[in-house]
């Protein structure tokens, strides 16, 4: 998924002019490495930061997936991957605090429940048709 964002995130930041304004594909690249680590694992999130920084330096910075491989690349990587981290820890920490708070609830009568499968019920007409 953090490919497929990754590239969308591309095509729209070159078809909107990016190659001007790199910053411009730097912030959508951020966003999607925010969102696959919101709803994803943390592994995924760094990898989804080395494949976004690699787009963006294939096709905004370079051309046609050619590596530019300038100083604006590595400032681009830097803070690509140190949004990375940073969203990594601000997640994990985030879920780890809530964790606590969703199992206190497992007692609780009014929060939901998933229901007991029920059994089926045979009318007598059923019954003479299964021969149960």
């Amino acid at each position: 998924m953090g490919v497929l964002l990754g590239i969308a995130a591309t095509a729209l930041a070159v078809a909107t002019g990016a190659t001007g304004h790199p910053v411009l594909s730097v912030i959508a690249m951020v966003a999607v490495v925010n969102v696959i680590a919101l709803i994803s694992t943390w592994r995924a999130a760094l990898a989804t930061a080395v494949v976004c920084w690699l787009l963006h330096d294939g096709f905004v910075l370079g051309r046609y997936g050619e590596l530019a491989l300038v100083g604006q690349a590595g400032h681009d990587a830097l803070v690509i991957g140190l949004d990375a981290l940073g969203v990594v820890v601000l997640v994990s920490t985030l879920r780890a605090a809530l964790a606590p708070m969703l199992h206190l609830r497992e007692g609780d009568p009014s929060a939901p429940r998933v229901p007991v499968q029920r059994q089926p019920v045979f009318t007598q007409s059923q019954r003479r048709m299964t021969g149960s």
